[in-house]
């Protein structure tokens, strides 16, 4: 059996672009994002830095990374009413032209360093992580979510199938995502079978023995908070409570007074308790079936006194809700999944990533216009107790770099 040590780097590129646009400084409220040259160049070499950290933070943990991009949904063509992300408004404070020729420019950077570029039409990123996790686990290999949505704690997993696994880091709140057990693997010592004294002298220093040291001394120096989770409840959890980041509503909700009111964490979790006292363990598929469907609305009737809100009604909130939030094949449409599943499998193999040229930011921007012009600094630490520079460095006001993320 292949052991868990080197991961997949899989990378939320929008968030990634996302997070270190809004930690450059603005030039007072009525002035422009990246509407001047120095803004752009400060843009790159403000991503090269934080890129080359984040690789060099993994150092021994990674052989391989995959940049999502982001295309239009699937979601707001197939379930228009729900009126997806209808909430987002572009800012039209950033000059939108200079940030896609910065953005398109990096991942060009990217790609001539080895790095795997994964998009699909109609496909989001997380769809796309969704997809590269499926397969790396089926493919023996084990992964590194990038990213700071928290919807993706739904793919935090352990196979069952071979010893791999998938985690999660956010790096902005220092938290590592897990799924149940995974702090007893990380302090046990692997014992390989065998009877050769010469391997067993070798035990200590196996792949997964030197992943979960190098995961340690990550844990410790960067004083990472580890959760571990149990994905199969928190998409039970997004079903019910809904999602405001993404403009998806509770499976219950009414207004009273102009205030809207939903189900909370709380009532969340009294549902979640009585449907596992009845079904046991959670699995998601239950969710995509009528009679656990119809059951889960039940509880959430009674446990919520509902009399705004028709059974009906629920029943149709949680459907439409597993299908806008809950990452499973059920939920993707057939051509959509399919065409996911090919582009991940055609790049499954490929594995021509040049650390050395992704692991500092001179090396990234070597040769490009981007290149040079020192008096442009940057710094890349997202911890305070760091050695290296901070990663807020473009931000002085203390009160504005608490409200970033």
């Amino acid at each position: 059996m292949r052991k868990t040590g080197r991961h997949t780097f899989v990378i939320d590129g929008n968030y990634f672009l996302f997070r270190t646009l809004y930690v450059l400084p603005r030039r007072g409220k009525t002035k422009e994002m990246l509407g001047t040259q120095d803004d752009v160049n400060a843009f790159m070499k403000k991503l090269a830095t934080d890129f080359a950290y984040q690789v060099r933070l993994f150092e021994g943990l990674i052989d391989k990374i995959v940049w999502t991009i982001d295309s239009r949904s699937w979601r707001k063509d197939f379930y228009p009413e729900a009126d997806y992300k209808g909430n987002r408004k572009q800012d039209s404070t950033i000059n939108w032209e200079n940030f896609s020729k910065v953005t398109d420019d990096f991942v060009s950077l990217l790609i001539k360093s080895g790095v795997i570029i994964s998009k699909v039409d109609g496909a989001e990123g997380d769809d796309l992580m969704y997809a590269w996790n499926t397969e790396s686990l089926a493919n023996d290999k084990s992964v590194i979510m990038f990213t700071g949505d928290r919807d993706l704690v739904q793919l935090v997993n352990k196979s069952v199938n071979n010893n791999t696994h998938t985690i999660l880091f956010s790096p902005a709140h220092k938290k590592l995502y897990t799924y149940q057990g995974f702090t007893e693997w990380m302090e046990s010592e692997t014992e390989e079978e065998t009877t050769d004294i010469f391997d067993l002298m070798k035990v200590s220093v196996s792949p997964e023995n030197q992943a979960k040291k190098l995961i340690q001394n990550l844990i410790k120096k960067k004083k990472v908070n580890v959760i571990e989770v149990d994905p199969e409840e928190f998409r039970f959890r997004k079903v019910l409570t809904g999602d405001a980041g993404d403009n998806v509503q509770s499976a219950y909700w009414y207004v009273s007074k102009n205030r809207r009111y939903g189900i909370s964490e709380k009532k969340a979790t009294d549902i979640i308790t009585e449907f596992k006292e009845k079904h046991g363990s959670l699995s998601h598929m239950y969710l995509y079936n009528d009679e656990y469907v119809t059951d889960l609305a039940n509880i959430t009737i009674r446990v919520m006194k509902a009399k705004h809100m028709s059974r009906e009604q629920i029943i149709a909130n949680i459907k439409s809700n597993v299908n806008l939030m809950v990452l499973a094949a059920e939920s993707i449409p057939e051509g959509i999944l399919d065409e996911m599943f090919r582009s991940v499998e055609s790049k499954m193999n490929i594995n021509t990533l040049e650390l050395k040229k992704v692991s500092t930011m001179k090396a990234l921007l070597e040769n490009t216009q981007y290149d040079g012009d020192e008096s442009i600094a940057v710094s890349s630490k997202i911890f305070n107790d760091d050695d290296d520079d901070g990663d807020f460095s473009f931000i002085k006001d203390k009160k504005q770099q608490k409200k970033i993320f």
